[in-house]
């Protein structure tokens, strides 16, 4: 059986995106006797699998920021940097630097009009897209050095950051 390395490669932390292919049916037909909710038949059936995938992936979504806010290796200062899709271009954010990945994380999706964001660990930092009607907002999280963190207002360079490691490989 291979194993799969944690500390290198690209795996989901993440995401709003409703992928009804990995719920099953028969989970959310438990789910309805457990909570005395008729399952329906036909179309009714398959609106209410449909409404109960939205909300399990929103429980997941926020079950996984909580895992995000409450993780010691991610309340580490942090810099993003990335770029906004706009309609008239693709212009580059100037680096901001913030206190933890989770406040990183809610800077990027704030106000960003996003029907769905995808938060990734990407060997060692972490990739956040928040698609949109104009296009996708894409940014990077890397995580402060010890040299990075003295740091008040110079430039950031690659000595200036360190890797994070995956948050459910911990």
């Amino acid at each position: 059986m291979k194993k799969t390395d944690y500390k290198h490669g690209k795996f989901t932390i993440l995401s709003t995106e409703i992928d009804f292919d990995a719920f099953d049916e028969e989970d959310y037909i438990v789910f309805c006797e457990d909570n005395g909710i008729e399952a329906g038949v036909g179309d009714y059936f398959e609106e209410g699998f449909r409404d109960w995938c939205a909300e399990e992936t929103r429980v997941n979504y926020e079950a996984d920021m909580d895992n995000i806010k409450t993780c010691r290796e991610y309340n580490i200062p942090v810099v993003v940097t990335g770029t906004l899709g706009l309609w008239w271009g693709r212009p580059e954010i100037k680096p901001e630097r913030y206190e933890s990945v989770a406040d990183a994380i809610h800077r990027c999706i704030a106000g960003s009009d996003s029907r769905d964001v995808f938060v990734e660990y990407n060997d060692g930092v972490i990739t956040v897209d928040c698609y949109h009607h104009d296009g996708c907002n894409s940014f990077t999280i890397k995580a402060l050095s010890k040299k990075g963190i003295a740091k008040q207002y110079a430039e950031y360079k690659e000595h200036d950051f360190k890797r994070l490691p995956y948050l459910y490989a911990l």
